[in-house]
């Protein structure tokens, strides 16, 4: 998981180099929350995101408000609107940490709810995470959320290419992408397969082994020129 865990580190450093540490990367189609001190990563955590309807925010934030015990005040789409205090039926669990307006990184009450879309735009969390989350998190905290339906991981045996669901269907699993994430190594790596475009798409993360260790021919700028000379357009797939 190395590359996974660089491309994360690289992200955060080009968002908010400046920022003291720790700081927190949030990928939406991963349901992942990373926190990372001075360079290394902490810790990732399981989380449930917004639902296609009422999505995540995507963005540099920091957080801005930390509350424990925080009182729930339902949102304009309930008929029943009356606050609902700190207590097993508070759907926020027992931390708040706001990072935009109205949205936060809180525990639940609904644990079965973790790795699903299925919040109104704020990040959930088991609430035992959410609790060890607030002990490390501070008012100024930066806080990035992306989108990134492509990862690469290297593995013993070589690198894959890991799909994630496009929940949101924002179409980001593209060539372009790919190319974009693979170019600065394949001096590395040898291709010895090429992803089919467009990807299939699944409710289930998948990978796709397309290169191993070495330095040959087929490695460097020319993999990837072999891999931008590929069709455009992939055989149907046997039923």
């Amino acid at each position: 998981m190395r590359l996974v865990l660089c491309l994360i580190l690289l992200c955060v450093s080009f968002c908010g180099s400046a920022h003291a540490s720790p700081e927190i990367y949030i990928n939406i189609p991963e349901y992942k929350l990373t926190v990372i001190d001075k360079g290394q990563v902490v810790k990732s955590y399981d989380i449930a995101v917004g639902t296609p309807y009422e999505q995540t925010p995507v963005g540099r934030f920091a957080v801005f408000l930390k509350l424990e015990q925080p009182t729930w005040y339902p949102g304009a789409k309930f008929a029943d609107r009356t606050p609902v205090p700190a207590g097993p039926d508070n759907p926020l669990g027992s931390r708040w940490m706001e990072f935009a307006p109205s949205y936060g990184i809180h525990g639940t009450n609904v644990d079965w709810s973790i790795s699903y879309p299925v919040s109104g735009g704020c990040i959930r969390m088991h609430d035992a995470d959410a609790r060890e989350l607030y002990e490390v998190v501070e008012v100024g905290t930066p806080v990035t959320v992306a989108y990134e339906t492509l990862l690469l991981v290297e593995r013993k045996d070589g690198l894959y290419l890991k799909v994630l669901p496009d929940i949101y269907g924002r179409q980001t699993s593209s060539r372009e992408r790919f190319l974009a994430l693979f170019s600065p190594l394949s001096a590395s790596w040898r291709t010895t397969g090429q992803p089919v475009f467009p990807l299939k798409e699944t409710e289930d993360a998948y990978e796709v082994k397309f290169a191993v260790r070495g330095n040959s021919p087929a490695g460097g700028p020319g993999a990837v020129a072999a891999l931008q000379r590929q069709p455009r357009t992939a055989p149907p797939l046997p039923e």
